[in-house]
């Protein structure tokens, strides 16, 4: 955690030096975010689709549905 100190150095710092520390938390920030895309990228998987019959047309009353979960 950054202190009080550290705050009021920086404050008190020259324009040009605070630029450079914004510089220098931008480039972390943007190797981190980098880093965590990276992580959530997973390997494309293929997958098949299997289509299976049953046995005769299924009609859904929501309705009765909704009433049932008393919605």
């Amino acid at each position: 955690m950054i202190t009080r100190e550290t705050v009021q150095q920086i404050q008190h710092a020259p324009i040009a030096e605070r630029i450079q520390i914004i510089e220098v938390i931008l480039q972390s920030l943007k190797q981190d975010i980098s880093e965590g895309i990276r992580a959530k990228k997973r390997p494309w998987k293929p997958f098949k689709v299997r289509s299976f019959n049953l046995g005769q047309d299924i009609a859904i009353d929501r309705d009765e549905i909704y009433a049932e979960r008393s919605l």
